[in-house]
């Protein structure tokens, strides 16, 4: 787990551990969410108009789909054991 302090103006800045893992780069957006006593960030995924759509069959995407859900499962629950959350 890291500890970060919040500025005067409310800001604080995210471990570069954690952006490198996340793949977060300058102008990224992310969510935040208040859940009891803690702040939940989650990023918003960079796409390129032109990588929305794709020429496949269902199979394909339905695969492409679910091997994304589970990077991103791997990501996220690596990085909750990180912070010493889970």
């Amino acid at each position: 787990m890291t500890n970060v302090i919040v500025s005067s103006k409310g800001q604080i800045v995210i471990p570069k551990r954690i952006r490198e893992i996340l793949g977060l780069i300058k102008g990224n957006k992310l969510k935040i969410f208040q859940e009891n006593k803690k702040i939940i960030l989650i990023a918003e995924p960079d796409v390129k108009q032109s990588e929305l759509f794709v020429n496949a069959s269902p199979y394909a995407t339905d695969r492409a789909i679910k091997a994304s859900h589970e990077i991103d499962e791997k990501k996220i629950n690596d990085l909750l054991h990180d912070l010493g959350i889970k």
